[in-house]
């Protein structure tokens, strides 16, 4: 009961202050910018200048039979106002270097959408220029790839590229593959591989794939930064030297602190992924995870706050910590960066156990065991900060 007691009236004290509800806050926002910001499905701004170096029939026949295709469409045409500009581009092949010398101008250009043959979704925006030149600085100005097909007197084309510099050499070789032979045969060489799904591949919208990261960083992370700024609210205003002198357990003053954190944790978390996930995550799996691991950070955070006596001595140990864990969320958005020392992190299998979690079919000894880690590490680290806090309590 003294426990309970003591809970009831943290979240009284806590329900005053500004760090009750700036993650409730925070929540709202978050939810807000998912809902009206986030698409679902990406929309594509791939956009590339391209020249048709052949006479005007063959360029008609070429853009027309795409847009038979239901692959390609004419949209409205797209002003392009061009300032004064002098610039220089090398020839990768002959490292010959070409210098350009333009005048204000407008340029008014047919302007046309390229779809995805399979999902219909849009792939690409495509201007096209009258002359080579306009490619070339459109290229140069907008930061956008610059092409030229050219049309020889038998009908073979070819294609000369103006990058960036910043391309990957993935991408620069994708062009020489993808030019190899026609599209048509590339294709059809594709479609012939024979592909064995080991199972049924999960998903998520461009919308859901954010939910794991704005879960872990409401719950996990905020509860790490909140429950040291109210410990040392308390050591302000002199809580602390009177729970010192009170008969309570130290264990019990840092245990409904860390329930404090959960309440408010559970409830922000809710407001991002039921909006946006609906009845698809196991609940009884999100709220497990979610609870053990705010236990668990919160323990380290009390455990990093009892070595410093205010929140201004404690913000280097507080903003090294924050940034650390927040790395594995790039390996997250862009599985291609997944070194094997970034998955020693904490949030690493914390951010992997929320995704699993809202899949349809989630992988419940995985969530189970990451769960089980961090509470283990959790107790650990919160009997460590009991220890510490018993000493310096008085302080």
């Amino acid at each position: 009961m003294k426990f309970l007691s003591s809970y009831a009236k943290e979240m009284k004290i806590a329900a005053r202050g500004f760090y009750f509800y700036i993650e409730i806050f925070f929540a709202v926002i978050i939810l807000i910018i998912l809902l009206v910001a986030v698409k679902e499905e990406s929309v594509s701004k791939t956009n590339e200048f391209i020249y048709y170096d052949m006479s005007p029939a063959a360029k008609e026949y070429l853009i027309n039979k795409d847009i038979e295709k239901g692959t390609t469409k004419k949209i409205e045409s797209t002003e392009f106002k061009l300032k004064p500009v002098t610039f220089s581009v090398m020839n990768v092949e002959t490292k010959e270097i070409m210098n350009y010398d333009y005048d204000q101008t407008i340029l008014n250009l047919d302007t046309y959408e390229e779809y995805e043959r399979d999902t219909g979704k849009l792939a690409m925006t495509f201007y096209a220029t009258q002359n080579e030149e306009d490619t070339i600085r459109l290229s140069f100005a907008e930061r956008k790839i610059g092409a030229a097909i050219v049309m020889n007197d038998i009908g073979e084309m070819s294609y000369r590229y103006y990058n960036q510099g910043y391309e990957t050499g993935k991408l620069i070789n994708l062009l020489y593959v993808f030019h190899n032979e026609s599209p048509e045969a590339l294709r059809g060489a594709y479609d012939s591989q024979n592909v064995t799904k080991l199972n049924q591949v999960q998903t998520l919208n461009d919308r859901e794939i954010v939910v794991p990261i704005m879960v872990a960083f409401m719950g996990s992370l905020m509860g790490f930064f909140i429950v040291m700024a109210y410990i040392y609210l308390d050591k302000a205003e002199g809580v602390i030297r009177a729970f010192a002198v009170s008969p309570s357990p130290v264990w019990q003053y840092l245990l409904s602190k860390i329930l404090v954190i959960l309440s408010t944790a559970i409830v922000s978390s809710s407001i991002i992924t039921i909006p946006v996930m609906g009845l698809q995550p196991n609940y009884l799996l999100f709220y497990l995870l979610l609870i053990i691991s705010t236990f668990a950070f919160a323990a380290l955070g009390l455990f990093v706050a009892s070595f410093f006596d205010s929140i201004s001595q404690a913000f280097g140990a507080l903003y090294i910590i924050m940034i650390v864990m927040i790395i594995p969320s790039f390996s997250y958005l862009i599985p291609s960066f997944d070194p094997i020392w970034l998955r020693f992190f904490p949030t690493y299998p914390l951010l992997q156990g929320f995704k699993e979690i809202i899949m349809t079919k989630p992988d419940v000894p995985y969530v189970l065991t990451c769960s089980l880690a961090f509470f283990i590490g959790g107790a650990l680290i919160f009997m460590l900060a009991n220890h510490r806090f018993k000493k310096t309590l008085t302080m």
